[in-house]
């Protein structure tokens, strides 16, 4: 940590969220620098209140009007249903004045740089952009900001602000997913409700059990994909210098003190280092109430590493509070005695062995006698709604003292966040008053009032009556630090003078500070682009496989495509490709290198060299499901197709992908078969049909982190061993760990289309893929013969066969294909 002054310059902004209009003011009066929020419906937080676009220009004009920016979220995939009326939302975004949009599909980013070119875009974490080459795509498609990956340490943030030029944010405090965001389809596959639209039903937050080749294994806590909330108080000054632009609070969904508290503590420490850097601290005090407004546990993710087990609390997915204290053997049923770790007062909420339920202190009583307030080490007897046992814990999940002190902070009508003003006046014999306002940021207003200046016949107007009028600025946003008065002697000015003149150069300011950010109602019609693609004739089966035994099956049985390899790279080499790659080529069949769908700048070379080898031996092209690869594959001037987890959504996305060069797009599986029937309209479309649908993808290792040890170095109980996890509802979930540790959990029924077919080759899909990696030799053959013979039949008019899903996978999901998400 360097000793040097900092310049406030270098100091991030403080972004804030902003999930209602309490919220908003909370955040704005405790300091934010700019406040994020939601338009209704195109929000990745649905559950929050968010705002209409009818009420967008007033809140973007509060806000400017304190020196805040304001960023709307349109982080949400967007169907082509919904484009007409984004359209529209995102000309009021623009004209409003908005700083930035905050998007996550890639398609939208397009129709923006488009239509809307003037209108700053910032790439949602939700775009899962973990590596430098990622960031180097949005830069070259125009997007000024990107908010990083949660996954990413400290070290990896300094080498992508060291290899960009684009602005970074990352989050510093609340609730974090286990799994990388934009890669979570568990909330839709388990209740039809997409994570990527922001109606996540939070599975994390449930009850989980593992199983090992089959047995359940007994653990300690269930809750075994919830993690603890983001707290980087004590490491801000490493975040700090590490370059990124932003500082981002997580909370749409919480209270407005929540928003109040947090912004008004990470406000005082970043002032606290940029007044001192080597005497940054955080105070007791701070920590105590980041602790008492909600915490799951606190933990720095990945910043300074693997956290391993210290990443999740598999106990309690909910509000932990403060521990208050134990229930003593002196308690019956449900009084409840017990001494004090810290203060209790009337109305402070309380939960018992952190189990998440709990209620509001109503009676407690001290020797006998009722008081309403208690102090540190006191021994005090509570009435409770229901009976406790001996030696259970009772935590303070609220403190009525401290939301009701923050609720001050923003429910006040007197402004606490002003903007300094220097004020000159000018009252001469026989001219009008004249007054000039000008604000720090250069901004300045002259009002020349019709009230010509008199003589005084009785009482004269003093400088000292003048400043006394002007400085009344009360209740509004603004306080004089410099008025300056220049005045001939002996006049007269009315009182009510001063004040219509005060109070219009007041108004004037005001509407300067809000109307500078406005921008020209850009109104066009929004209207679909031409088609561009002719239906194919014959369907092409493709199939990933990631070993020589599936593939020889795979080719054998018709498939048309191969796409080879997995995760893990690492396991094949020079001779396998060249195996692969012959085995294709004898039967006329395509085949294509899978690569990674994460991959950190420090993997990339390796990845690339790998990437070169397969070229070289003949392989067509790349599969690739990162923007980062994307971008790796431009450079080295290959064909490639983009893979599903990139969350091609609309037709904007598919026409994107295929002017950069995409041979074919996959569609999100979050889609409905005529919603992929359009979108064959638009290129070369291909959908999952059958396979093990990959529900999440997270950086943390499930069995690792339960069952490798405490250690810094994990014993991988993982290999050669078989792991579920299996939900309240007994539906088993296989877990996969690649060869980076990372976890790929899979859905608990095996996707299977077999049954409607002939609907996929009427909608004119192009490509049906059959996942194949995870099955045995003999389920392969069965599987893509079946599907290759059920196509035959379609295309060639012949009665279909008796083959049905039911026969190749027993238990299997259509996914989404015939009812949608929300």
């Amino acid at each position: 940590m360097t000793s040097s002054a900092i310049n406030m310059s270098r100091i991030p902004e403080l972004l804030a969220p902003a999930g209602d209009i309490l919220s908003l003011k909370a955040a704005v009066e405790n300091g934010a620098d700019a406040v994020y929020l939601g338009i209704k419906k195109l929000s990745a937080r649905a559950y929050a209140s968010n705002f209409s676009p009818d009420e967008l220009e007033k809140v973007i004009d509060y806000a400017h009007l304190r020196g805040v920016k304001v960023y709307i979220t349109v982080n949400t995939l967007i169907k082509d249903v919904e484009f007409a009326d984004a359209a529209q939302i995102l000309q009021k975004i623009a004209a409003y004045g908005a700083d930035a949009v905050i998007v996550q599909d890639i398609g939208l980013i397009s129709f923006l740089r488009e239509f809307l070119p003037e209108l700053p875009i910032h790439a949602s974490t939700q775009m899962t952009v973990h590596n430098s080459e990622g960031v180097r795509l949005l830069e070259d498609l125009g997007v000024k900001r990107i908010v990083l990956a949660r996954e990413l340490s400290l070290e990896s943030i300094r080498y992508i602000r060291e290899h960009t030029q684009a602005e970074l944010e990352v989050f510093i405090h609340g609730a974090l997913c286990i799994c990388y965001s934009g890669q979570c389809l568990f909330s839709s596959m388990i209740g039809g409700r997409s994570g990527n639209r922001g109606y996540c039903a939070q599975p994390c937050r449930k009850q989980y059990v593992v199983k090992k080749n089959g047995k359940e294994v007994k653990l300690q806590g269930n809750y075994l994909l919830s993690p603890k909330d983001l707290n980087t108080s004590e490491i801000l000054p490493f975040l700090i210098e590490s370059g990124v632009s932003s500082l981002k609070i997580e909370g749409r969904m919480k209270r407005p003190e929540y928003v109040a508290g947090v912004v008004a503590i990470y406000r005082k420490l970043l002032d606290r280092y940029a007044a001192n850097p080597a005497g940054y601290f955080v105070s007791e005090e701070e920590s105590r109430i980041l602790r008492q407004l909600f915490n799951r546990g606190f933990t720095h993710a990945y910043l300074l590493g693997n956290p391993r087990n210290e990443l999740m609390d598999h106990y309690v997915p909910s509000n932990r509070g403060i521990l208050l204290g134990n229930v003593n053997s002196s308690s019956r049923g449900r009084h409840v005695s017990l001494k004090l770790f810290s203060p209790l007062n009337v109305g402070d909420g309380i939960s018992f062995s952190c189990e998440g339920v709990g209620e509001t202190v109503r009676k407690m009583f001290f020797r006998g006698k009722p008081i309403t307030s208690a102090d540190k080490d006191m021994v005090i007897d509570l009435v409770l709604s229901n009976p406790l046992s001996r030696g259970s814990q009772v935590y303070r999940t609220s403190d009525i003292l401290l939301l009701n002190n923050l609720e001050k902070s923003f429910t006040s009508q007197t402004p606490i966040r002003k903007i300094p003003v220097n004020l000159k006046f000018i009252a001469i014999k026989g001219k009008n008053l004249e007054l000039k306002i000008e604000d720090n940021d250069n901004n300045m207003v002259t009002i020349v009032s019709q009230y010509v200046v008199e003589p005084s016949r009785k009482n004269p107007t003093t400088e000292k009556d003048i400043e006394k009028q002007l400085s009344k600025l009360g209740n509004t946003v603004f306080y004089p630090v410099l008025l300056e008065v220049s005045s001939d002697p002996d006049i007269f000015i009315p009182l009510k003078e001063l004040n219509n003149i005060r109070n219009c150069a007041v108004e004037e300011m005001e509407k300067l500070r809000t109307q500078k950010w406005k921008k020209p109602f850009l109104n066009f019609v929004f209207s679909f682009s031409p088609h561009i693609k002719q239906k194919a004739e014959k369907p092409l089966l493709c199939v990933n496989v990631n070993s020589i035994d599936n593939l020889i099956f795979a080719v054998d049985e018709g498939a048309d495509i191969i796409y080879y390899g997995d995760e893990n790279y690492h396991s094949h080499n020079k001779m396998t490709l060249k195996e692969v790659y012959d085995t294709v080529s004898r039967k006329g069949g395509r085949i294509y290198l899978t690569t990674p769908s994460i991959v950190w700048d420090n993997e990339m070379n390796e990845l690339q060299s790998f990437i070169q080898l397969a070229l070289e031996i003949g392989f067509h092209g790349l599969l690739v499901s990162n923007l980062g690869i994307i971008r790796l594959v431009q450079q080295i001037g290959c064909n490639f197709i983009v893979d599903y987890p990139l969350n091609i959504f609309n037709h904007r996305a598919v026409s994107y992908f295929h002017r950069l060069g995409a041979e074919a797009v996959s569609l999100s599986p979050e889609l409905t078969l005529e919603q992929i029937s359009f979108l064959g309209n638009y290129g070369n479309v291909e959908c999952m049909v059958h396979g093990d649908l990959r529900l999440m993808v997270t950086q943390n290792c499930i069995v690792g982190s339960l069952m490798g040890g405490k250690n810094a170095e994990c014993s991988r109980p993982c290999v050669r061993t078989v792991f579920s996890i299996m939900d309240e509802k007994g539906f088993e979930f296989p877990l996969r760990m690649d060869e980076n540790c990372r976890t790929h959990i899979f859905n608990s029924r095996e996707l299977c289309l077999l049954d409607d077919i002939s609907a996929f080759v009427q909608a004119g899909v192009p490509r049906l893929r059959i996942d194949a990696r995870y099955m045995s030799l003999q389920k392969v053959k069965a599987v893509i013969g079946a599907y290759k013979k059920r196509l035959d039949e379609c295309i060639y008019m012949q009665p279909n066969s008796d083959i049905a899903c039911r026969d190749i996978s027993g238990k299997y999901t259509k996914g989404h294909y015939f009812r949608g998400v929300l």
